[in-house]
């Protein structure tokens, strides 16, 4: 297998993009424009001059200048992205191509791409329940719990509103006012603006909102849309929305405007 070490600035970025867009395993966080808003630092992995097969590698220096594969901050998961099949075989061989430059490190992927033998790596398997949507909104919310719909309940008794324009800056501003400053959400701050205006500048997805009466924002959230999945990219919620329901209602419009049709999207905690 023809497994060849790029770059980052060598990356081939038609070749990459087209990669992942068309990957069996294609995700939105695998565009080298996200990684590129996340990672400070990435080389790749990729197999064939065409990059049939391709995986990122998002890095870390420590104080000795020691490399490391480290999980970029608003990556839930990467993957080695392939046109074609994923077999243990070419998963493992590309876990093996990394160069012995990379000491070790921990890195979070999509099921299929886990090896059978990690080495020198921590490799965690991706989390997370995906929702069909491809049925009336009747039989997708049949069996949730009674806890959804009292939430629901409460958001009507709210009389709450959907906020038909909430630009970057805006949602970014209510994001940090609901987790604060501290840790790395400064950093997350300008990062989801970065993120969110290349989504937009793509028509692939939008900010929804919820307010009250008198215009107090309540809950946001920023959906994506790749690879017949919807990405809920950013939530928050303030104390006020949490108590009204604001969330499941903004959870609870996207069921309802996409029931029926060929998507999945993240199953709300």
């Amino acid at each position: 297998m023809d497994i060849r070490f790029v770059p980052q600035a060598e990356i081939d970025k038609q070749l990459y993009n087209s990669c992942v867009h068309f990957a069996t395993n294609g995700s939105l966080y695998g565009y080298d424009w996200y990684l590129n808003a996340t990672a400070k630092e990435w080389d790749l992995l990729v197999e064939g001059d065409n990059y049939v097969t391709a995986m990122p590698l998002p890095k870390r220096r420590n104080w000795l200048g020691r490399t490391y594969l480290t999980q970029p901050l608003l990556v839930p998961d990467l993957a080695v992205y392939s046109v074609k099949p994923l077999s243990p075989k070419r998963i493992q061989s590309f876990w093996d191509a990394i160069p012995d430059d990379y000491r070790g490190g921990e890195l979070t992927v999509e099921p299929a791409s886990v090896p059978r033998e990690p080495g020198r790596f921590t490799v965690s398997t991706a989390e997370g329940t995906a929702l069909f949507l491809d049925r009336p909104y009747e039989e997708i919310t049949d069996d949730f719990p009674s806890t959804y719909y009292e939430r629901l309940a409460r958001a009507e008794a709210a009389d709450l509103l959907p906020v038909p324009v909430l630009k970057p800056e805006a949602f970014a501003d209510f994001w940090l006012k609901v987790h604060g400053t501290g840790g790395d959400n400064e950093w997350r701050f300008h990062a989801m603006q970065r993120i969110m205006y290349q989504v937009l500048h793509r028509s692939w997805g939008n900010a929804a909102a919820v307010q009250t009466r008198d215009g107090e924002l309540l809950a946001v959230s920023f959906n994506a849309y790749s690879h017949g999945r919807i990405f809920p990219l950013f939530r928050a919620e303030s104390e006020a929305g949490a108590a009204a329901g604001a969330m499941t209602l903004l959870y609870d419009s996207v069921l309802r405007s996409h029931a029926g049709r060929k998507l999945k999207v993240e199953l709300l905690p």
